[in-house]
């Protein structure tokens, strides 16, 4: 069909006004108009500009759409009069790139962005393109890299005074904290986010994602309730806003909610409501992560056949978009799946697949999981040659992984001593520069006066910080010495009681008739069990991991879910809002645990209540710790030869704890724990 004139007319007016996207009655140009302008095929800045406000109007609808009309307008030969819209341009198209879980790629796009802007000085498209390579870094699992470039973004936008984005890097930062599972200093971030966007009506929809990533922390530190408030203010934000990507993040976020309180349906709803979102985005890495978690609940509801429908979606995505840490994980699951099955030969091909992508990822943990499950596939083939080796493979890989964390637990540590050493260092140059300054000012006698106290101040306090050093170095030893004694002492009588008696009931089933040797094998069963549990105990105690109370609620949650949930006996956590921040030694954390340990035991054995109420509080300088059932009580003047009983008041003195136990047949038991915590 011949091009007209007046076509050709409509093409040459419209290319003085593209750059910013106005026609000649003030109106934005519709996506018809600019198709119209590209295929005149003019190779113009009316052309390039056309393709670049193409990819804008599809970025939020069909992200693929969007890339292909970018990648068009940067096949152009780049031009001084439009460098700014380049950068801008590349940087889009990183944006996309990240979105479709294209890394390299996108780091790519962002570099290039960052050559251009650092050579025209723009401080804008600057820290843009450090917002997005850091974020590429965090995917990568790049976390120094991840911090570094935020915050070289966030310096420039508190220099141009532009807050919304000092807010947006705060949630990146976040997330980055989140990633290395620091909750607190993840959470803070997310605040300075939501305060900053709380002034601002501007942006709801970055007021959506702060509360939302709130909302994601409240959920792993078990506060579901608080979990599920936040977010359904996000999802009500987001539906305002029309913000369908972190609509679908809220759904996700709902889903993950749903299946930590075993709501396994309503988890399913909100993860199929997310997918919709995605598949209409073409947003292919978010719905295969949304996939496996959707195989992840089918698996714990012994759906394996239907966990493993949802792996393979998310697998053929992740061969789509060639994203290795997806396909390790897809891998890993399907694995599981078969081997749940009993098909143990496809077990072992895909997760041989899995330990593959997780090396290339350098996901260890993910390789030390197939390792076990395929020592436990060959033990149930009888091959137990290869069940040992994968059982060593399996051990080896966790002890050095568990080293490598205590390593890096005191590279830490030496890295905040020396800064705090240099920033001592800095002090005192600054005080001694200004102690100069005044000696200066006076005569002779009063320098001479300044220079003996000066001397004599620097030894008194040489002498004061190397008495302190020793006595703190005095008192460590001491302290990993009592450790040392304990943890030998423990396994003295717990583990060698235990052993022994195993011993002695494994000889008893060797001479009795094979018939007869049920029982004794029960009892060896038991036995390990239990010395399992108490060795868990205890790595667990000693683990400086574990020194905030926060994580010894979440242990005491998982207890008494495990030892109560089963006999049908409710129960519920008061006062654990005021327990932020506080921190126990080892002694200390140990025994509290084992006292409750012991409480929630009898109370799930012999109580035959129905319900128990555990409140854990911080109340002025003491940790007070309640356990009250609505049990049939017992008379205490007949249990005293009882060992539990007498075991917790024991461990209660060696804290110095008050203990008190409150009991009166048919009317229930409360045990009361008061710990000075100064």
């Amino acid at each position: 069909m011949p091009i007209t004139q007046s076509f050709f007319s409509s093409i040459f007016f419209a290319s003085l006004w593209i750059g910013s996207a106005i026609s000649l009655n003030g109106q934005p140009l519709g996506e018809d108009s600019l198709l119209q302008i590209v295929q005149a095929n003019h190779n113009d800045n009316a052309t390039f500009r056309a393709f670049k406000k193409l990819g804008e109007l599809n970025e939020k609808t069909a992200a693929p759409k969007a890339v292909s009309y970018y990648r068009k307008a940067l096949a152009f030969p780049f031009h001084m009069e439009y460098s700014r819209e380049f950068v801008q341009t590349y940087t889009s198209l990183g944006g996309l790139y990240h979105l479709l879980g294209k890394y390299d790629s996108s780091l790519l796009m962002y570099r290039q962005a960052m050559s251009i802007a650092l050579k025209f000085n723009y401080e804008h498209e600057i820290a843009e393109t450090y917002q997005g390579i850091g974020l590429n870094f965090m995917r990568q699992s790049q976390p120094d890299s991840a911090r570094a470039y935020l915050q070289q973004g966030l310096l420039i936008w508190v220099r141009l005074g532009k807050p919304l984005k000092q807010a947006s890097i705060y949630i990146n930062l976040g997330t980055v904290f989140l990633e290395e599972s620091n909750y607190t200093e993840a959470l803070n971030q997310f605040i300075k986010a939501e305060k900053i966007y709380e002034v601002s009506v501007e942006d709801k929809t970055g007021l959506s994602k702060a509360l939302s990533n709130i909302g994601n922390i409240e959920c792993i530190l078990g506060n579901f309730d608080k979990a599920s408030d936040y977010t359904q203010r996000a999802l009500q934000l987001s539906d305002q806003t029309g913000n369908d990507l972190n609509v679908a993040y809220c759904h996700r976020l709902m889903g993950r909610i749903f299946r930590k309180k075993a709501a396994y349906e309503k988890a399913l709803t909100e993860y199929r409501k997310a997918v919709t979102i995605y598949i209409n985005r073409g947003d292919q890495r978010n719905e295969s992560e949304t996939r496996q978690s959707m195989g992840n609940i089918y698996y714990d509801l012994h759906q394996y056949n239907n966990a493993l429908a949802e792996y393979d979606k998310s697998l053929g995505i992740a061969h789509a978009i060639s994203n290795s840490a997806l396909m390790a994980y897809a891998f890993s699951g399907t694995g599981f799946a078969w081997y749940e099955l009993k098909k143990f030969g496809l077990a072992l091909i895909y997760l041989d697949s899995s330990i593959m992508k997780a090396k290339e990822i350098k996901n260890r943990y993910l390789v030390m999981d197939a390792f076990q499950i395929i020592s436990s596939i060959h033990e149930e083939l009888s091959h137990y040659k290869d069940a040992l080796k994968y059982h060593r493979l399996y051990a080896e890989l966790k002890d050095s992984l568990v080293q490598e964390e205590h390593r890096q637990g005191t590279e830490e540590m030496e890295a905040k001593y020396q800064n705090t050493k240099k920033q001592d260092q800095i002090e005192l140059l600054q005080k001694e520069q200004q102690l100069k300054n005044i000696s200066l000012k006076q005569n002779l006698t009063i320098q001479t006066a300044m220079a003996v106290a000066f001397v004599l101040l620097i030894v008194i306090g040489l002498l004061v910080f190397n008495r302190h050093r020793l006595i703190h170095q005095a008192n460590r030893h001491m302290e990993i010495e009592r450790m040392r004694n304990e943890i030998a002492r423990d396994l003295h009588d717990d583990m060698g009681s235990t052993l022994s008696s195993i011993h002695i009931i494994s000889q008893l089933a060797l001479k009795e008739n094979q018939s007869d040797s049920g029982n004794y094998f029960q009892r060896i069963a038991e036995n390990s069990a239990k010395m399992m549990e108490s060795m868990s105990d205890m790595v667990w105690s000693i683990n400086p991991e574990n020194d905030s109370l926060q994580k010894m609620l979440i242990k005491m949650k998982e207890f008494s879910a495990e030892i109560l949930e089963p006999k049908n006996i409710n129960y519920r956590f008061q006062g654990e809002d005021s327990l932020n921040g506080t921190v126990l030694d080892v002694a200390k954390r140990k025994n509290i645990f084992l006292i409750f340990k012991e409480s929630i035991n009898n109370a799930a054995k012999y109580s035959e209540g129905s319900f128990i109420e555990i409140q854990i509080a911080h109340v002025a300088n003491d940790l007070l710790l309640t356990i009250t059932d609505n049990g049939k009580g017992f008379d205490d003047t007949k249990s005293q030869s009882g060992n539990g009983l007498k075991n917790m008041k024991d461990r209660a003195r060696e804290i110095k704890a008050d203990f008190n136990l409150v009991t009166i047949e048919g009317h229930g038991t409360t045990l009361k724990l008061k710990l000075p915590l100064t």
